[in-house]
């Protein structure tokens, strides 16, 4: 018994030693991509300003992340926008890599074309592809949708806003709609000051409890009348209004005509983010779009500049179907501590009517 247990011994060693033996330091080789040139702009026939963004693009500097943070906006190009018709605008730099234009009659016109010029402090120059601007349908009506469902502490209920429009005839047109909004916002507030009367309703009891919160859509909402040429385009969603508490909803409303390339490099993105992840999806790519090295047109940026007509409407939505038991269920998970305006941000005081809104539609919701 003692030979066999020696015996074991030395056979288990011997395994270790070959086992230990066949690991070796492998040391992977991490990708350290160059910086590229990130842009993000457009002309529209709205006023000017117009705004480019310009920065860098992180190096990949870990096997596990990408470094997000290392991006770097650029602050001493020079960028020009310019028409078909010789006519241009300079843009400088405000803040974080962003460029306005300065000529206030430099404005988008349908049917004009225009080219972003990007002079880079390195000796670079990069262009965009030329991009007209088409003529966009105006908005017919505006349908509400209320959508009662809320997931705590992340999404609240909320209110959907669709647009009815007509697609011209015999062309071949895209769309990209943009929107925006400021909602009532509740937060506990503050005291109301010293010598004020005896209240024991917690939700009328106090000061600077209300205010009006700017909410932009984060949403990509493009079409393509691909197959459906001259129809009316019915209940296109454009924006979800969040329903945090009573109040009303100030929403503006942006039809755009976009150009095919713009709208396949949004068509690329959400591709992309709506991604099932599974083992057979083609791999992320990066989002190229319409802009290149004057030298060296394989040399691309990303992102894109577009030129849109835009049409605008502005509504005033009153939800005074909302039911006060199930609001104040709901919407304690939205309130914070504090000054309404100090706590949340991109706010007005309450009840204040957004400049613009004066001659928007109302419309009931009962």
């Amino acid at each position: 018994m003692r030979m066999n247990g020696t015996f074991t011994k030395y056979i288990l060693g011997i395994t270790v030693l070959l086992f230990c033996s066949c690991i070796r330091s492998v040391t992977v080789p991490i990708r350290n991509v160059q910086p590229t040139l990130v842009v993000e702009g457009g002309i529209t026939t709205d006023p000017p300003p117009y705004s480019v963004n310009l920065s860098y693009s992180g190096k990949f500097t870990s096997a596990y992340q990408t470094n997000l943070d290392s991006q770097q906006y650029i602050y001493d190009a020079k960028v020009t926008i310019e028409d078909d018709q010789g006519d241009s605008t300079s843009c400088i730099q405000t803040v974080n890599g962003t460029y306005l234009s300065t000529d206030s009659n430099f404005v988008g016109t349908v049917g004009r074309t225009y080219t972003l010029k990007i002079y880079l402090s390195n000796g670079m120059v990069y262009l965009s592809k030329p991009e007209k601007i088409t003529p966009v349908p105006p908005i017919d009506s505006v349908t509400l949708v209320y959508d009662s469902t809320y997931i705590a502490e992340v999404r609240p209920a909320q209110i959907i806003v669709s647009i009815n429009t007509h697609d011209p005839p015999d062309t071949t047109n895209y769309y990209r709609w943009t929107a925006s909004g400021y909602v009532t916002r509740k937060s506990w507030g503050l005291p109301c000051g010293f010598g004020s009367p005896p209240c024991y309703n917690p939700y009328v009891c106090v000061c600077s409890a209300f205010c009006d919160q700017l909410i932009v859509g984060d949403q990509i909402n493009i079409f393509s009348d691909q197959f459906s040429d001259g129809r009316e385009i019915i209940g296109q969603p454009v924006f979800y209004s969040p329903i945090y508490w009573y109040g009303y909803h100030y929403i503006e409303i942006k039809q755009n005509s976009i150009s095919r390339q713009t709208y396949q490099f949004w068509e690329q993105y959400l591709a992309q983010t709506n991604r099932t992840g599974s083992i057979l999806d083609p791999l992320p790519a990066s989002l190229i779009g319409n802009i290149y090295n004057q030298a060296d047109s394989n040399n691309v940026a990303l992102g894109l500049f577009s030129a849109s007509a835009t049409y605008s409407k502005k509504i005033i939505i009153k939800p005074e179907f909302i039911q006060t038991y199930w609001l104040e269920v709901s919407a304690t998970f939205y309130i914070e501590m504090g000054s309404c305006q100090m706590v949340f941000p991109n706010t007005l005081p309450n009840d204040a009517v957004p400049q613009g809104w004066e001659d928007a539609e109302v419309i009931n919701m009962n």
